[in-house]
């Protein structure tokens, strides 16, 4: 059985005399699971290193869409906390297997929604809520807690993020600046309990289909004793489309 997309698309923003493609709902929504940047059009692979300061590598997230735009193949390696994912998606299959551990899964529906998870780390059950084929909430199925809300812009492009905890709401805060055609030039503001912790100034270089090729950042985030740790972060893209 194949995947595919079977949402509505979303008018792009011009750039110059071409309309830029939307963003999938598909991508962004497993953007956000998955932790990479969502892409417009339809992309074939995609690599975003992002670099600190002294040109380390940071993190690296890579992936491969097929025709229809659904995840086939996806990798994500956190140099910082040592942790890294490795999945692939079978032919004919809708569910994405772990290569390190093959009880941990992502399964996909005919969309390319997440409709549920295994991990051999933790029994918990989650439900997947979607509003206009976008992932919005991520709750426990057993109690309805909810660990998380996404929201996005009226292009279908990842903005905001809640994360809650017993004791810690998390949100990010993304407000991207009014030129569409660049929407990943933005400034996004982290709150943990509603006090300030952390701010990214973003401005980008864009390829012809809209997606960045190069982002810069300054970072600053709170530290012990009240003050603020700048860092000079980037990313770099490396994108190929069908």
């Amino acid at each position: 059985m194949q995947l595919c997309l079977t949402a509505a698309l979303i008018a792009g923003p011009v750039r110059g005399n071409e309309t830029l493609a939307p963003f999938q709902p598909a991508m962004a929504s497993l953007s956000n699971e998955l932790e990479f940047d969502a892409l417009r059009g339809r992309v074939k692979n995609f690599e975003q290193v992002l670099l600190g300061s002294d040109e380390g590598q940071l993190t690296i997230a890579k992936g491969r869409f097929d025709l229809h735009g659904c995840l086939k193949e996806y990798e994500r390696m956190d140099f910082v906390n040592g942790q890294s994912i490795r999945l692939a998606r079978a032919d004919n299959s809708n569910t994405l297997v772990s290569a390190r551990d093959k009880r941990n899964t992502i399964v996909l529906n005919k969309a390319c929604q997440i409709v549920g998870t295994t991990n051999s780390a933790s029994p918990v059950s989650k439900l997947y809520i979607y509003d206009k084929n976008l992932l919005v909430k991520v709750k426990d199925a057993r109690n309805a807690w909810v660990y998380k809300e996404y929201f996005y812009t009226p292009e279908g492009m990842p903005e905001s993020t809640v994360f809650y905890g017993e004791e810690h709401d998390v949100l990010l805060i993304t407000v991207p600046k009014r030129k569409l055609a660049e929407p990943w030039d933005f400034i996004t503001q982290g709150l943990d309990n509603g006090v300030p912790f952390y701010q990214a100034l973003k401005k980008c270089h864009y390829d012809k289909k809209g997606n960045p090729s190069v982002c810069d950042f300054v970072v600053d985030t709170l530290i012990q004793g009240g003050a603020t740790e700048t860092e000079h972060q980037q990313i770099r893209y490396t994108t190929t489309y069908y």
